[in-house]
């Protein structure tokens, strides 16, 4: 059921704008560090390909000038959140997932 969607949490992402949009303005989510994930799972879900590419990423350490924006209780809250709603809407989807997949 794999939809191609690598590590959406490490590296470098761009998105259609168009269809970004769209699920911007159906989604009240997605504002914070869960951003990225529910982007690229609601997009796969339109159909939206996703293309993995390597990206070297280097994190600045704080005397590099390096700065966090994660918020370890707020952040892992929100992830939490974010995949219960995923499962559950995967529960609900799966018959449907099922019979795509069969010949």
């Amino acid at each position: 059921m794999w939809a191609g969607i690598g590590d959406s949490l490490f590296g470098f992402r761009v998105y259609p704008i168009a269809p970004l949009r769209a699920v911007m303005r159906r989604q009240p989510w997605m504002r914070h560090f869960d951003f990225d994930l529910e982007a690229v799972v609601r997009l796969c879900w339109r159909g939206v390909k996703p293309v993995n590419l390597a990206a070297p990423v280097r994190y600045f350490s704080v005397a590099e000038g390096g700065v966090s924006h994660f918020r370890y209780l707020r952040d892992n809250l929100l992830l939490g959140w974010m995949h219960s709603r995923r499962l559950l809407k995967f529960l609900l989807r799966l018959p449907l997932l099922l019979v795509r997949k069969l010949p």
